[in-house]
This record gives C-alpha cells, sequence and structure tokens, in this order.
C-alpha cells in the first residue's frame, strides 16, 4: 500500500514541491550503520555537509567516491563534512567497495536496505549529492558524477563555509 502511495504522489506531486529542493530544510532521519551506530542527520547542523546517495555497482559512484574522501580530508576541519547513504541489496556489497578503494573512509555510511532514506529524499539516480548548509538548508544538489566536477563541489562548498 506505501509503494502504491508512493507511486500516486510522485503522478500527482511536481517533484519540485519536495523538501529536499533548493531552498528548503533538508528532511531529517536517521539511520544505521554496518556496525549498528545511528546517525542523525540533524546531528550534522552547524556544519556544510554534503548528503549523498550511492550503490556499489553504481559507475559514476565509483568515480565519486574517491572524490568525496579528498574533499573531506581537506575541509573537514572548516565545520564541513560528509555523510553517504548506501542503498544495496546486500550489505557486503558496501564493504567490497569500500576495500577496492585505495583510500580510508573517513565519514559515515548509513546503510539504506529498505529504502526510506531513499523514499523520503526521492531519490531515483545514483549517485545523488544534497549540499546542505549550516542551518540545515539544501543549498545545491548534483545528479550523476562526471570528472570535472570537482571544482564545481569545492566552490559551492566554500562558499558556505565562509557564509
Amino acid at each position: 500500500m506505501k509503494k502504491i502511495f508512493l507511486i500516486i504522489t510522485l503522478i500527482i506531486t511536481p517533484l519540485h514541491l519536495y523538501s529536499q529542493d533548493v531552498g528548503k530544510n533538508a528532511p531529517l532521519f536517521s539511520g544505521k550503520t554496518l556496525s549498528g551506530e545511528t546517525i542523525n542527520l540533524a546531528d550534522y547542523k552547524g556544519k556544510v555537509t554534503i548528503l549523498d546517495f550511492w550503490a556499489s555497482w553504481c559507475k559514476p559512484c565509483k568515480e565519486e567516491f574517491p572524490f568525496l574522501i579528498d574533499l573531506y580530508n581537506k575541509d573537514s576541519g572548516k565545520n564541513f563534512s560528509v555523510l553517504t547513504v548506501n542503498v544495496d541489496e546486500e550489505s557486503e556489497n558496501i564493504k567490497k567497495f569500500t576495500d577496492k578503494l585505495d583510500k580510508e573512509v573517513p565519514f559515515k555510511i548509513i546503510y539504506d536496505k529498505d529504502k526510506k532514506i531513499v523514499e523520503l529524499y526521492i531519490t531515483e539516480s545514483f549517485p545523488c549529492a544534497f549540499i546542505i548548509d549550516k542551518n540545515g538548508v539544501v543549498r545545491f544538489t548534483h545528479i550523476g558524477f562526471v570528472s570535472g566536477n570537482e571544482e564545481k563541489y569545492n566552490s559551492e562548498i566554500e562558499k558556505l563555509i565562509n557564509e
């Protein structure tokens, strides 16, 4: 019944009315990491945060993830953070994905197997990144990732850090 309601809502309601739109408050949620730690988006208030949705099978995600790690390592001391949400069917795919990286993942990964957070953000393409300001407002969105997007992310984040 919930899926039918979601489909009807998507057909009837224009996407620009959803709360993850630029200029609106990011929908709050909590989720668990693979280790069982509960993570709340509300805890990130006061920091510029990239909220990134990804999957291990997503080719652009494989390109984006090392960039997110570098970005976090560069800016985490400036009231900046990264929080990612994985949507894989099998949790072991997260470990396989991160083990193939030549870098350690320094930020939290929420495992959203039931896709409750994805539904909250109406995310259908991966990767999908929401850049949230210190007050919890979505200021920029990025769907997909291609090499060359790094400078745009950097300038948007620097702008928000300096506000």
